[in-house]
């Protein structure tokens, strides 16, 4: 018998809202166990070996279904971490002035979170994603930070590491995406 197959219909809905928010607790609550004890009974079921594999299931299932993976988020936050300010602009007689959309590259539009347009007073506006969130995200994912926080390893030294590494896995994805 199939492991899915042997969940009982409470750990199966566990393993359903488990997929909402990745909380535990929370899930457990949703799925009808006792609001009092959801905290330890979240921990329980994903430490059942048969739930953990209905999970680990479901968000490989629901990754092929929508094709967000960890590349993918990956490579967002790298366009967002890496964007140069200086992609952005141009020399123009009042100083500088944005590019257009139509001549920013696909990894640079990305790092775009809101882009209003001048006026006669008022000169357009371009405002990127915080970049500072996106390496901190990276730094995580990468174990650049410790439990406790930073390793004590320079911001400088930690970026380069950081930017290797993703650079690596970004020329190993392209290496698999084209002999696959």
């Amino acid at each position: 018998m199939s492991e899915a197959k042997r969940l009982t219909p409470r750990q199966k809905r566990f393993v359903q809202e488990y997929l909402v928010d990745l909380n535990g607790k929370r899930a457990a609550m949703r799925a009808g166990f006792s609001e009092n004890h959801a905290d330890a009974c979240g921990a329980r079921l994903m430490r059942d070996p048969a739930v953990r594999k209905a999970v680990d299931d479901a968000m490989a299932a629901r990754s092929k279904r929508t094709q967000i993976t960890a590349d993918r988020v990956l490579r967002e936050y790298a366009r967002i971490a890496f964007a140069d300010i200086r992609n952005f602009a141009v020399p123009d007689e009042h100083g500088l002035a944005l590019k257009s959309l139509a001549e920013l590259s696909a990894d640079d539009a990305a790092a775009v979170v809101e882009l209003t347009s001048g006026s006669k007073t008022k000169r357009p506006k371009l405002r990127l994603h915080d970049k500072k969130k996106a390496l901190d995200s990276i730094a995580r994912h990468l174990g650049l930070f410790g439990r406790r926080g930073p390793t004590g390893e320079s911001p400088a030294a930690a970026a380069d590491r950081a930017r290797e590494l993703i650079l690596g896995r970004l020329a190993d994805l392209a290496r698999s995406q084209k002999s696959g």
